[in-house]
């Protein structure tokens, strides 16, 4: 079977991490003959050269975006569907003698996939990872009506978790919608036993939040937790904030740090190392309200980190409150889960070991490659 997957970005962040878990699974497993789109090189495309996956390099404008201003919008409508047609023109023209039997979009945000298998008479999968209206506040620049059809057509969505299920379900009652979670191999985290941590001798308890740096993701309101905690203890703790994104935003992190004299926040930028660091740290952090699933709390669980999350969408499914970590409901409620960390090792030891038994159990990319595999073979039967 050949599979073309596009995706949208070419940095190694959450979605295409699943992406490339699942490629690696199909050419283990054999039978399949995956391709990618991918807007640019980069870890992604170097990790394609070494299994032998062809790629196309091709722009990938998304279909829809935040809608903050309505003469704006409408400019940058007439802007990206131009792109948009432009790209899935150029990507029929390189694909049309390939003989793809399936088309897998790695996000509900980008249409090509969609377009593509309409003009190419092949099959349409489509994995729906986010909120894209009530996280991002976005809108389609297609008509209603048409991104209905194209989401009804498709031969499945994929949401990776109930929640998103269940929101797409309310949306597009016709569609085909199943979920499949996304998973990561525990092999990588094998050395990741918090128990045996040996930073903790310098009794620093050190909490961690990785993600994208985007308003909806709540950084700032960790940063005033850590702030409003440094009151409530005489314990010595750090927060450690991982990852790039909008530079007006990290301006602003950076005013509340420096203008609180926060020594003990450290915003480290981007970091290909993510698993290694993890080993160093004492408790994960998730603060957006609208995770469509978070993987990088799985991989937070795996290095046998208690979880901190935010009591909504797909972390209130990953983590059980109490048993893996805490989930909280708002920012008094997030400076008592950070405070209680730092005031009970036994118990949060016990939910890290705990958390990593679940994420081995429910959350693997040999379970999430199984499960889509299934699907394609019931797209052949």
């Amino acid at each position: 079977m050949k599979i073309l997957f596009i995706t949208h970005y070419d940095n190694m962040y959450g979605a295409n991490k699943a992406l490339l878990n699942l490629i690696e699974g199909l050419v283990s497993h054999g039978g399949f003959e995956p391709m990618l789109v991918i807007p640019g090189k980069g870890d992604m495309t170097s990790r394609m050269e070494e299994l032998g996956v062809p790629y196309i390099i091709c722009g990938v404008t998304q279909w829809q975006a935040p809608y903050n201003d309505a003469f704006r919008f409408a400019v940058k409508k007439i802007i990206r569907k131009k792109k948009i047609k432009e790209e899935t023109d150029y990507l029929y023209d390189r694909l049309k003698d390939e003989k793809i039997d399936v088309i897998h979009s790695n996000s509900g945000v980008i249409g090509h996939g969609a377009m593509l298998a309409k003009k190419l008479g092949c099959r349409h999968i489509w994995h729906i990872r986010e909120f894209s209206k009530e996280h991002f506040g976005m809108r389609y620049f297609y008509p209603s009506k048409t991104v209905t059809d194209y989401y009804n057509s498709a031969f499945r969505l994929i949401a990776i978790s109930d929640s998103i299920k269940n929101n797409y379900k309310n949306k597009y009652p016709l569609a085909t919608i199943i979920r499949i979670y996304d998973g990561i191999d525990p092999a990588d985290f094998i050395n990741s036993d918090n128990s045996e941590k040996n930073h903790q001798k310098d009794n620093i308890f050190r909490f961690v939040y990785v993600g994208y740096l985007y308003e909806k993701k709540h950084q700032l309101e960790v940063l005033k937790a850590a702030y409003n905690l440094l009151g409530k203890t005489d314990r010595t703790f750090e927060l450690y904030v991982v990852g790039d994104g909008k530079k007006e935003y990290r301006s602003k992190l950076e005013d509340y740090i420096n203008g609180n004299g926060m020594t003990n926040v450290f915003l480290t930028g981007y970091r290909d190392d993510i698993r290694q660091m993890l080993r160093t740290m004492d408790a994960g952090i998730i603060a957006s309200e609208y995770e469509g699933f978070g993987l990088v709390t799985v991989e937070y669980m795996l290095s046998s980190l208690p979880v901190i999350g935010y009591n909504h969408s797909g972390t209130s499914e990953i983590v059980e409150n109490k048993e893996t970590g805490i989930l909280y409901n708002d920012e008094d409620g997030l400076v008592s889960a950070m405070e209680y960390c730092l005031n009970n090792p036994d118990e949060i030891r016990k939910m890290g070991v705990n958390g990593k038994k679940r994420a081995k159990d429910l959350f693997t990319a040999e379970k999430n490659t199984a499960e889509i595999i299934t699907m394609y073979k019931e797209l052949l039967s």
